[in-house]
């Protein structure tokens, strides 16, 4: 579990005017030739049966990688309905399903990881809870979340008597990654730094080989 959850964890882009689904399929296939191995579909409000339909879509190209993929919000109950061998788990925020039903009902096998915003005592709970990782954010300010509560790089170093990896996001840029790396985080998750622009698949490659190099150089 622990080392899957590590190095540069690429969130999808919600689907607008500019990101239509095929266009993040591409991107995510570009993102697997330039080496992220990590992946969560972070979309919201879909109709179940599009959404099924667009996780197998990205099923088989993190399969094709041998990267996984993890759903943002998806109900463990309903989760059964995803198959695909590169599905890793699921990702809960704190007003969405409760991290203790998410392990009962999901069992060992998945991964289950949880948001924890600038709370170290929700890391906590979540680790008794069951889940697998913790995410700390936003860490600096975020075009995806701009009102997001800002959490501090201390939280890593605490965060380690927990055994759980941990998860860096918000306002990550190249330049910022060696300094979470070196507070202790075990991944940085990345969306307007990957995908914070105009589809284009040859950029996504170039940048997506940018972050893999960026956090391999602090290991």
């Amino acid at each position: 579990m622990g080392s899957l959850i590590q190095g540069v964890y690429a969130v999808t882009p919600e689907r607008s005017a500019v990101w239509p689904p095929d266009a993040i399929v591409d991107c995510v296939g570009a993102a697997l030739d330039g080496g992220v191995r990590l992946f969560q579909c972070r979309q919201k409000n879909w109709d179940q049966a599009e959404l099924i339909e667009f996780v197998e879509q990205l099923n088989a190209l993190c399969e094709k990688y041998d990267a996984a993929l993890i759903l943002n919000d998806v109900p463990s109950a309903g989760f059964s309905k995803f198959e695909g061998a590169a599905i890793a788990g699921v990702h809960l925020g704190q007003t969405d399903e409760p991290i203790a039903q998410a392990r009962s009902c999901l069992g060992a096998k998945w991964v289950v990881g949880a948001s924890c915003y600038n709370r170290f005592v929700l890391a906590e709970q979540a680790v008794r809870d069951g889940a697998s990782y913790v995410a700390f954010g936003a860490m600096y300010p975020s075009g995806t979340k701009p009102n997001a509560v800002r959490a501090e790089l201390e939280l890593f170093a605490n965060a380690r008597v927990l055994g759980v990896p941990t998860v860096a996001i918000g306002g990550i840029t190249l330049a910022r990654v060696p300094e979470l790396m070196a507070a202790g985080a075990h991944a940085v998750a990345v969306v307007n730094g990957l995908f914070g622009m105009e589809p284009d698949a040859a950029q996504v490659c170039r940048v997506a080989q940018q972050w893999v190099d960026a956090v391999n150089g602090c290991t």
